[in-house]
């Protein structure tokens, strides 16, 4: 018959076992028992619950994993929730996260240091197929694909970005920045945007992540043509959105050199920078292959997230990279509108630390369902997308690149834009030339590829008509 003290002894392992709720290894188990053992002792208290079928064993003897065989009731004395962050919405009922997924969240309850230690897992990237592995169902996709669908007719790459670019730059820039913590309002960051006015009392580096995202947005839909998913495209995206806020300025734009922390989180990010480099190159060229966007984007959301390429701003660089395949395809952009950043976290350490995606995949899809609706309301308010402007988008651009290299004042730009209304035979001259003339009030040095023009010859003109 065992004695009071060795009942007592596998009672707490088990008690333990519950509290941690995964499979653990037997150091972690060691660390977080409320009674010290020898670890001889420990190996033996495990083989005897293990022998008596109230615990399971898996995995070799250098490598294995306890868990509970049945389900009892946890005891959490040994592990104090980590924070409000992963309490403040695991209740019965959630806008999107289904019972399955609430209830495997729960294990981030336990504290970090509790739960199994992991770093990068580089078969997700190995494995995957493009076009034959799918994150995202195929029933899935095509719900999103038709909610987010705004044309029945081929349109110019960032033709539907562009048409909603003021309402875009807000949003996007307002909700990415707030899951960053960011503390601007909307009406705020409207100001900012359109004004370049910052808020009362908000502190500078709020202000620079909103012009940051503001100005990486620009690019996006300004070069969409030229984008490719490679680390050129990456690294320029990081450092557009980095830009005066990391303490190394050096860092910005490139794969980091050192190791980094997620904080609450067992999982270590690679600290290997040659792999670093060399798998943000394997998993852009499996995205770069991916056919459907909403695939593409989930991919690039999650594994930019998860292999953590730069010292900081790594999720903003996923969160505005996983819209390239929407801005392309003329589809409703994500703008992670009404997302919690307590739901956006939880998900993604979750799948850090599990490499389960199915909490991520609902949030996604609830999240892209939100941003079309808010979308259809910016669509309504803009009226349709006008036809004659981007049949005549090309004719515009050269009218538009012959008035700065000859060197056009503004004051004679609507003759020379009648004449060459009348030399290209277009129709409708006054809406041609209300279009761009209305184009070259807005230009700017971020907006003058494909007008065959140089940064030089602009500013000239610029020059030129401010004298």
């Amino acid at each position: 018959m065992r004695s009071h003290k060795i009942n007592k002894e596998l009672d707490s392992i088990v008690d333990c076992l519950s509290a941690l709720g995964l499979p653990s290894y037997f150091g972690t188990i060691s660390q977080a028992l409320s009674i010290r053992f020898a670890e001889k002792t420990l190996q033996r208290r495990l083989k005897v619950l293990v022998d008596e079928g109230r615990i399971l064993a898996k995995g070799a003897s250098n490598n294995r994993a306890y868990s509970l065989i049945a389900k009892s009731s946890v005891n959490y004395t040994l592990a104090n929730k980590v924070s409000d962050l992963f309490t403040s919405s695991l209740g019965d009922k959630h806008p999107f996260f289904s019972n399955q997924s609430m209830e495997a969240m729960k294990y981030l309850e336990t504290p970090h240091y509790a739960r199994v230690k992991n770093t990068y897992n580089f078969c997700l990237v190995d494995n995957y197929i493009p076009n034959e592995t799918a994150y995202v169902s195929a029933q899935l996709r095509e719900r999103l694909r038709i909610a987010g669908k705004r044309f029945d007719n081929q349109l110019a790459a960032g033709t539907y970005a562009e048409h909603i670019a003021e309402r875009l730059l807000i949003d996007l820039s307002f909700n990415s920045s707030r899951l960053e913590g960011n503390t601007y309002s909307e009406l705020d960051t409207k100001i900012l945007i359109e004004q370049g006015a910052s808020a009362d009392g908000k502190v500078k580096e709020e202000t620079v992540m909103i012009m940051n995202h503001k100005e990486c947005i620009e690019y996006l839909i300004g070069s969409v043509d030229d984008i490719s998913l490679n680390p050129y495209t990456i690294r320029n995206i990081h450092h557009l959105l980095s830009q005066d806020l990391l303490v190394d300025s050096n860092a910005c734009g490139v794969e980091r050199e050192r190791e980094v922390f997620i904080g609450k989180s067992a999982y270590k990010p690679l600290n290997n920078p040659h792999k670093i480099k060399e798998y943000l190159r394997l998993l852009l060229l499996k995205a770069e292959k991916i056919t459907d966007a909403f695939e593409q984007s989930f991919f690039l959301l999650m594994h930019l997230s998860y292999l953590q390429a730069f010292v900081d701003v790594n999720k903003r660089t996923a969160r505005l990279t996983c819209n390239i395949p929407f801005i392309k395809k003329n589809l409703c952009p994500l703008s992670f509108v009404d997302v919690t950043p307590e739901d956006y976290f939880k998900a993604l350490l979750y799948f850090y630390e599990t490499n389960n995606f199915q909490p991520a995949i609902e949030l996604y899809e609830w999240a892209y369902l939100r941003s079309c609706e808010q979308y259809d309301v910016v669509k309504e308010s803009l009226g349709e997308i006008d036809s004659y402007r981007i049949q005549y988008r090309v004719a515009r651009k050269e009218a538009m690149g012959l008035v700065i290299r000859e060197n056009q004042k503004m004051d004679s730009v609507k003759d020379f834009l009648f004449e060459y209304c009348s030399k290209n035979e277009i129709p409708l001259p006054d809406k041609f030339v209300a279009m761009t003339i209305n184009d070259l009030d807005c230009l700017h040095e971020g907006s003058i590829v494909g007008l065959g023009i140089t940064e030089a010859m602009f500013r000239v003109w610029l020059i030129n008509n401010v004298a």
